[in-house]
């Protein structure tokens, strides 16, 4: 997102404000068990993230699958309204999916507390194994005797904030809005098949008090 004058930044918060994001609501307890595969969630953080176009080609090679096998799993997908059978392009001889929408979200009301314990294992176990690789990577390195940049990134890092309420909200505002600025900013050359990649798991959670703590 080029913030090149301050009238321009200004139009743009506009055109969002008036065109807010599509987003693709989860809410069948069936859509979510849907989800219970890798290859899955690969293809619908590929889809959504990139905004664009991709082949059960090129989706089956980020997940060490045969293309027959990744369009099974897009037509899985496209039965629950995750993705979208997209206009052909070049020589059309193989269909293009896209996202069903800009961005995706967890419906919280689902009463199946199943099925949202399995979306949310599904996605941690995921990134854990994401996150096993890079442990790897980072100790064949030290191994090599390659040393890491000074601002390499940590692998994981939590904790905590003492925040008012009203100091949460904006935080909240802040980091997303720093990730949205991010997506945005990203070309259509950035977003190919071959573009470097940076994964990310946010999770804010408020401390709540139980019923009777915090009584005199």
């Amino acid at each position: 997102m080029t913030r090149n004058t301050v009238e321009e930044d200004s139009a743009q918060r506009a055109n969002a404000e008036e065109h807010p994001p599509q987003v693709v609501s989860i809410t069948d307890p069936q859509a979510i068990r849907a989800l219970a595969h890798d290859a899955r969630l690969i293809v619908l953080d590929e889809l959504f993230a990139s905004q664009t176009t991709r082949t059960a080609t090129e989706l089956a090679s980020m997940c060490s699958l045969t293309p027959s096998a990744m369009s099974y799993h897009l037509r899985a997908l496209e039965k629950y309204g995750y993705v979208a059978r997209a206009a052909s392009e070049g020589d059309a001889r193989e269909r293009r999916w896209r996202a069903a929408g800009e961005r995706l979200e967890l419906n919280t009301q689902i009463d199946s507390i199943n099925a949202k314990t399995a979306y949310l294992n599904v996605q941690l176990n995921a990134f854990r194994t994401r996150l096993n690789a890079e442990v790897e990577r980072r100790e064949a390195e030290a191994k090599s005797g390659i040393k890491p940049a000074a601002d390499r990134p940590p692998l994981l890092t939590s904790g905590l904030v003492f925040l008012p309420e009203v100091k949460q909200k904006e935080f909240n505002r802040r980091l997303l809005d720093l990730v949205y600025e991010y997506e945005a900013m990203a070309t259509a050359e950035e977003r190919n098949i071959d573009s470097k990649r940076m994964f990310y798991l946010i999770s804010l959670l408020p401390e709540y008090q139980h019923p009777g703590e915090g009584a005199s």
